[in-house]
């Protein structure tokens, strides 16, 4: 595909892309599903995973910078309002004209509907298996987003799974949103810390249960923000011992938020 000349008018140019990408899946029937609007791009933006990066291709996730009401590439990690998701970019554009100067453009934008997993990008990164992958795929989700690969939320954490185990576990990042039953003595070792896991998990026998931080020194507990682990082990305190970890940036660092379930005691290690 060559690229065309300033604002849609038809001329030559150099290749910028080989194949016109499609992000919405599920044929002409699922169109229907699909929410469009208008938004203000800003000409800031870029796409640092395309050449030149001032092509933004369609799929980019976008973010609205609050001050300026304009759209940005999506970053979790920001405090202007663009680490929540506004939008979907449709179709390429371009964050320039064509003397080089950054310039703002109303553009349609995708605001729900069902998208292909393989095509949505997080600052010009594939989603798929990005550090943030499923903190956007919760994001997306609860906004009316169906995703190709994950058309019932489960990676996204929003719709519930439970799993029963009876020996030491290690917890799946695909396995987001997952209640884990402990039915003996066993330890859950949770996965690699990403934005966007949360898991609760309920110890239904009067034996001692473990949470792990596969990293260690990343759990936040009353008065220490680098605990290792959670055991249930209080004599009378362990059937219906109940804990969520919650995946959160604090400061600009992930890490794992305890919420406790009221009357039971919890031991940690640091």
């Amino acid at each position: 595909m060559s690229s065309q000349g300033g604002w849609g008018i038809p001329g030559s140019g150099s290749l910028v892309e080989t194949y016109e990408t499609e992000i919405l899946w599920g044929g002409d029937e699922s169109k229907g599903l699909c929410l469009f609007g208008n938004a203000v791009y800003s000409g800031a933006a870029r796409d640092a995973g395309n050449t030149p990066t001032t092509i933004l291709r369609a799929g980019n996730l976008f973010g609205t910078v609050l001050a300026a009401n304009e759209l940005e590439e999506w970053d979790p990690t920001a405090t202007d309002g663009t680490q929540n998701i506004a939008g979907i970019l449709s179709n390429e554009m371009r964050a320039q004209d064509f003397d080089g100067n950054n310039t703002d453009r109303l553009f349609r934008t995708l605001l729900r509907g069902p998208v292909k997993a393989d095509q949505l990008l997080i600052a010009g990164s594939a989603l798929v298996g990005h550090a943030q992958e499923y903190l956007a795929r919760r994001q997306l989700s609860r906004a009316g987003f169906i995703l190709s690969d994950d058309p019932f939320g489960y990676k996204a954490g929003v719709n519930p799974r439970s799993s029963y185990h009876v020996a030491n576990y290690q917890v799946l990042a695909t396995e987001n949103g997952t209640l884990f039953l402990a039915g003996a003595a066993a330890t859950f070792t949770l996965p690699a810390i990403k934005a966007g896991l949360a898991y609760t998990f309920v110890n239904t026998t009067n034996t001692a249960m473990a949470i792990a931080s596969t990293e260690g020194d990343n759990i936040v507990k009353v008065n220490d923000a680098s605990a290792d682990s959670i055991t249930f082990s209080t004599a009378s305190e362990m059937i219906g011992a109940q804990a969520t970890l919650k995946s959160e940036y604090v400061n600009g660092t992930l890490k794992w938020l305890v919420n406790l379930e009221p009357g039971y005691t919890a031991t940690y290690a640091t």
